[in-house]
């Protein structure tokens, strides 16, 4: 008997070794851009109800849950009749399904809650040695542009150093909220602070514009976070010290920062100041499109999106579809910018589902954002736990204004891990409700009487 439960202990240790390689490998996208997010993901989903027999009531009836899958089986369909009747198979259109995951996904993480801790110090662990090992040191302090960590581009890698960034904020917060221990609370903010200054310096290094205005309101959040949770001297002063260091380097920094970012400002303000002026937006783009004071970057860009609201004004309410590619060839711009990736997310969902599809993704967000803090609120996660998935949600929605993110690995990655985060508080909140259901009922009453509770 012994023996026997020796080998089933060995056993759920190995299983939840791999488990958790797997959610590190959720994870990964943020340093290391590749596709292995997604093998993990079905690996995780299948771990979880054809090994472990997970029971997907937890989310059948979840009207939520019911409205991803839907949305994933609509976008699915139409991207088949597009490929099978039409013969456009479009732009990675298929991508838009992965809400089918959503659920699932929640259920994988509820199974293996567990297990969040030890992924998280491993993955800022992991971070931290990759940091150190991969930064160019010299050509950032140089201000040579540089990606950072392992991305295929400066943007990529920008945008996962400022998710690096904001997680390694609230993974210290969090050691003070649930009042860990002074030894463990000085390991991890040692961990977090290197992170984070080390994330600081590539992100700065990458020169990405639109992830620096993207931290603007993540830092205005994870500010009023430290006012309104900690109103601890220690916690006050270490924030305000980081504020001032923060404010220090960019002084430091300010004519590279100028000599980068100073003319997309410049014709940023320019178009912005025409936009009350009576004069249409597309004549306002075609404008700045034409000048030549207008950098390159901001110019394709322009081109790009003047493409596309061509292209959205084709059909405006459910957008395009697979055929969105053959409006757009029709486009002013098609020849002169030689690729469709159009640095605005929310222009690559309106070309394809128009804006009934946009309201029903914002929905989507909208309600996932409410029901963590619903879990915060409820004590199923912490407070800052909530504050650093608003942030996350903050800080993604303001990259994709001049980024398709949600067309890369890091924005598909993300999305699976922001359902899985809210279903599985859902999960846990109805698990908890459920229990104090049960002791509140009379002694005697037969438990046949009352819905069967969440396993796991």
């Amino acid at each position: 008997m012994r023996r026997l439960t020796l080998r089933s202990e060995v056993k759920s240790v190995i299983a939840d070794f791999g488990v958790g390689l797997l959610w590190l490998a959720m994870m990964s996208a943020t340093l290391i851009e590749s596709d292995v997010y997604r093998y993990a993901a079905l690996l995780l989903m299948g771990f979880t109800f054809f090994i472990r027999k997970a029971d997907s009531r937890a989310v059948r009836g979840d009207w939520l849950a019911i409205l991803c899958v839907a949305w994933g089986v609509l976008a699915l369909s139409r991207f088949l009749f597009g490929l099978v009747v039409v013969g456009e198979r479009g732009a990675s259109e298929w991508l838009y399904a992965f809400a089918i995951f959503f659920p699932a996904m929640g259920v994988a993480l509820h199974m293996s809650w567990g297990l969040v801790k030890p992924v998280f110090l491993a993955f800022f662990c992991s971070a931290l040695i990759l940091f150190i090992f991969s930064t160019p040191y010299s050509a950032i302090h140089a201000g040579v542009q540089i990606s950072p960590l392992l991305h295929h581009n400066s943007i990529h890698g920008a945008v996962g150093c400022g998710f690096i960034f904001i997680g390694a904020f609230y993974w210290a917060l969090h050691q003070w909220e649930i009042g860990s221990s002074l030894r463990s609370k000085l390991f991890i903010l040692s961990i977090a602070v290197i992170v984070m200054g080390l994330a600081t310096f590539n992100i700065y290094g990458a020169k990405s514009k639109g992830v620096w205005l993207a931290l603007l309101p993540a830092l205005c959040i994870m500010a009023a976070a430290t006012l309104l949770y900690f109103r601890r001297k220690t916690v006050l002063a270490a924030a305000l010290g980081g504020v001032i260091l923060l404010t220090w380097g960019v002084y430091e920094v300010r004519d590279n920062v100028a000599h980068f970012g100073g003319a997309t400002l410049n014709s940023v303000v320019t178009i912005t100041g025409r936009l009350d002026s009576g004069v249409p937006l597309q004549r306002i783009m075609q404008d700045a499109i034409v000048s030549s004071e207008t950098p390159i970057s901001l110019d394709e860009r322009l081109q790009l999106w003047s493409n596309a609201l061509d292209v959205i004004s084709a059909a405006p309410l459910f957008g395009n579809g697979n055929q969105w590619l053959t409006v757009w060839r029709t486009t002013p711009y098609a020849n002169s910018v030689t690729y469709t990736l159009m640095h605005n997310g929310y222009l690559e969902i309106l070309v394809r589902y128009g804006f009934v599809g946009l309201a029903i993704l914002a929905a989507i967000v909208v309600s996932a954002i409410y029901r963590v803090f619903q879990a915060s609120s409820a004590g199923v996660i912490s407070r800052s736990a909530f504050a650093c998935y608003l942030t996350f949600a903050v800080y993604f929605a303001f990259t994709i204004l001049s980024n398709s993110n949600n067309r890369l690995a890091i924005g598909e990655s993300y999305s699976l891990l922001f359902a899985a985060t809210c279903f599985a508080c859902s999960i846990r909140m109805r698990s908890r409700k459920s229990e104090r259901n049960d002791a509140a009922l009379p002694t005697g009453t037969s438990p046949n009487a009352i819905p069967a509770r969440m396993q796991g």
